[in-house]
């Protein structure tokens, strides 16, 4: 009976502490910060802007500078909502960073290259994209920081 007793507690004991093992292997691959360079230079006659953005997940705050090519456009500011943090901090999250490419290329010519660093709390990934293909989750991250109500991909193609 003690032996029964002791194997019991010993598997409740076990379990408890690799449940513990799960949730700090989900938390150490968060995402922390996203900074994204989106360059159009060349092609802002589709209306859009070249955005520097900054994402801190940890903080809740984001700034994206909007800057033009052309003068008469003055370069503005704004911030992402918190729901619009929340819905990149669930793609970057739901999504294998190590699978995704480190460079995509577009077949068009004459494109800019944009890139988006992610920091998580498992590592760094820098992503270069020419032409703006990349494919989820990056085209999500494109779609809300440039405040895009339809799937970036049939905007900007």
């Amino acid at each position: 009976m003690r032996t029964m007793l002791l194997a019991f507690i010993i598997l409740i004991f076990c379990d408890s502490s690799s449940g513990e093992h799960t949730r700090e292997s989900i938390r150490l691959n968060t995402v922390t910060k996203i900074e994204m360079h989106l360059s159009n230079f060349g092609v802002e006659s589709d209306g859009f802007p070249n955005i520097a953005a900054s994402i801190d997940f940890d903080h809740d705050t984001s700034i994206c500078k909007v800057s033009y090519y052309n003068p008469k456009n003055k370069d503005t500011a704004y911030r992402l909502t918190k729901m619009e943090i929340d819905s990149l901090e669930n793609s970057i999250n739901n999504c294998d960073l190590i699978i995704l490419q480190k460079n995509y290329t577009s077949s068009q010519s004459d494109q800019p290259t944009s890139t988006a660093a992610i920091t998580t709390t498992n590592g760094a990934f820098k992503i270069e994209d020419y032409g703006l293909g990349g494919k989820y989750p990056l085209d999500e991250l494109y779609r809300i920081v440039y405040k895009l109500n339809n799937t970036f991909r049939q905007i900007a193609h």
